[in-house]
């Protein structure tokens, strides 16, 4: 009886540890075989032509996991906004002050070599020097060309179609430098995972995840999400009307 009860409880174990295994798989997926006759070099060009030509998108950049420190006790969880191409720009910064737990709203308006912010307590704008900002958003197109064309060891993970596009899921590599344009403060030397969403059949970029550290307070499972819309349809950005 002692013998037989022992063999069960064995054989419960390593059958536990099978399915542990197993589920340890699903979560770090392969690309399947089938893909690997697509080569992603033809299409990534594709996307960087289509960046290079940008005239206008809306876009969002935000944390699924992780955030970024804007200044110290200033955590920044997702830009949003629209580029008008060449100089022109208008974002909201969306943050959290660690000491207050209270959310936190920025809007800046650059046009050309001009630049407004909303004051952070009165919601007035304030004209400031284009210097001061955070991050560049003038060129997202040339930027995110740049990335594309930086990207190293690309494979293709998927297929899939979404609101009547075919859409190619590609996975690859990228040193953190190459993302400074993007996230500002990005730390030389750490090695990034980068999945694109492109259009097969235009290039056009739908979205990146950008996986991993890139700048030095990051944590290890930082995951930022990239999202393109609205690409080259007419955007109208102003000078605000209440300066102070």
């Amino acid at each position: 009886m002692v013998v037989e009860l022992r063999v069960k409880i064995t054989g419960t174990v390593f059958l536990l540890l099978g399915l542990i295994i197993a589920c340890s798989s699903d979560a770090a997926p392969e690309p399947s075989d089938k893909f690997l006759d697509i080569h992603p070099e033809s299409t990534m060009q594709l996307a960087v032509n289509q960046l290079l030509a940008l005239d206008s998108a809306s876009f969002s950049l935000k944390h699924l996991e992780g955030n970024t420190i804007l200044v110290p006790g200033v955590l920044m969880t997702k830009v949003s906004g629209e580029v008008s191409i060449p100089g022109r720009f208008s974002v909201t910064v969306e943050a959290e002050a660690e000491f207050l737990r209270s959310y936190l709203e920025i809007s800046i308006i650059t046009i050309d070599e001009t630049a407004y912010m909303t004051d952070l307590f009165t919601g007035r704008w304030n004209l400031i020097s284009p210097d001061s900002l955070p991050f560049d958003l003038s060129d997202l197109g040339q930027t995110l060309a740049d990335i594309v064309d930086a990207v190293k060891k690309p494979q293709v993970m998927g297929e899939e179609r979404v609101n009547g596009v075919d859409i190619l899921q590609i996975s690859g590599e990228i040193a953190s430098e190459d993302l400074a344009e993007l996230v500002p403060g990005s730390e030389p030397g750490l090695p990034v995972k980068l999945e694109l969403w492109l259009d097969q059949k235009q290039g056009l970029l739908q979205q990146v995840h950008i996986i991993g550290r890139v700048v030095p307070n990051d944590a290890v499972n930082t995951l930022r999400e990239l999202t393109l819309k609205d690409i080259n349809q007419p955007v109208v950005i102003e000078a605000p009307g209440n300066l102070r």
